[in-house]
């Protein structure tokens, strides 16, 4: 990127703007991974750090600045723990730890920070993830809007094979776990100004104990939770970083009612609206049924599919098989539609 271009919005969106955006910032960098472990030029949900045998550990960071920081369905208390769970197992790790840095808006009420970091201390210690450091600063009014959290979450590997965006491999089955979008259209839905009547509620849910059991056999080859940027932009990761072609069938790629509902009267596409409880999964072409009906007997999971396969065709792009038969192009989006919405 030039010296004097101004960053916008979509710079931080998790779309192909915010791809080159990263590349420009992460050449500042020299030594960016550790004992040839998955450091930050993967552009992975997280790093690995390989220790002593065959233990791994998993690090991940994440900043949270959702606007509301109370939205329909949830907080961003339980949105902080639960995108870090969530990045930590993606790549086949047991969440074990966390930390949470809090920058607080001068004024804010207390009763306000009491209850967002109640979601959050009740999230980890639901799944086994103790919170071991953090750090608090109060800023003058007008400096933060209200409340963010910075997290680091730490994990152990349990998968026998590394799980990463980069390790599809031709013939895998695509699964979804569910209904994409659901969190993005919640809050487009409930943000001040934008009355849409509906009733959907972000689908922000950790995943680790629908899917680590399922990692341990090692037929997972890659998982992502497609937050910003939505179904979209972590399709197209899956397809770059492993360098293979993704046909999908489009007819088998759920799509709520009340999210297509929201797309349709205000002109988005589903697929670049954000999720925070789903997961896409590339999985062993033999052993995908068997994956499918277990994540399908979770709570979870009820409403996932197999949507489509890794190919030796269309190399590097996600390629969608319409309903009469023709093929289009789904492109990596270039953000969010909407900001903040993590």
């Amino acid at each position: 990127m030039k010296p004097d271009t101004v960053i916008e919005l979509n710079h931080g969106a998790g779309g192909s703007l915010m791809d080159s955006f990263l590349d420009s910032l992460l050449s500042i960098y020299k030594t960016k991974s550790i004992e040839n472990g998955i450091g930050v030029d993967e552009l992975d949900d997280g790093a690995t750090i390989p220790l002593s045998g065959d233990t791994t550990l998993i690090v991940s960071s994440d900043s949270h600045t959702v606007d509301p920081i109370f939205f329909p369905g949830g907080d961003i208390g339980v949105l902080a723990a639960t995108g870090t769970i969530n990045d930590v197992t993606m790549m086949g790790g047991k969440p074990i730890a966390i930390t949470c840095a809090l920058l607080i808006e001068e004024g804010t009420i207390y009763s306000d920070v009491q209850k967002i970091l109640t979601s959050f201390a009740k999230t980890c210690e639901e799944h086994g993830v103790a919170v071991i450091a953090g750090d608090t600063k109060v800023l003058p009014k007008g400096q933060v809007d209200v409340i963010y959290i910075s997290t680091t979450g730490l994990g152990l590997r349990v998968s026998p094979n590394i799980i990463s965006d980069s390790k599809v491999e031709i013939g895998d089955k695509i699964i979804i776990t569910g209904y994409p979008g659901m969190h993005g259209a919640a809050l487009i839905a409930g943000r001040e100004g934008i009355n849409l009547q509906t009733t959907l509620e972000s689908d922000v849910a950790p995943l680790v104990n629908m899917l680590l059991p399922l990692v341990k056999g090692g037929a997972i080859h890659a998982m992502k939770d497609p937050t910003r940027g939505g179904t979209g932009s972590a399709l197209n990761e899956f397809a770059e970083k492993s360098e293979v072609g993704l046909l999908l069938n489009e007819e088998d790629i759920p799509n709520h009612p009340e999210v297509n509902g929201v797309c349709e009267l205000l002109g988005l596409d589903f697929f670049s609206l954000s999720s925070e409880g789903k997961a896409i999964i590339a999985v062993a072409e033999d052993r995908a049924d068997e994956i499918l009906t277990k994540i399908q007997a979770h709570s979870l999971g009820k409403d996932a599919r197999i949507i489509g396969e890794a190919t030796d065709k269309y190399k590097g792009k996600v390629v969608l098989r319409t309903s009469i038969g023709g093929h289009r192009l789904l492109r990596k989006p270039l953000g969010e539609p909407i900001p903040r919405v993590c």
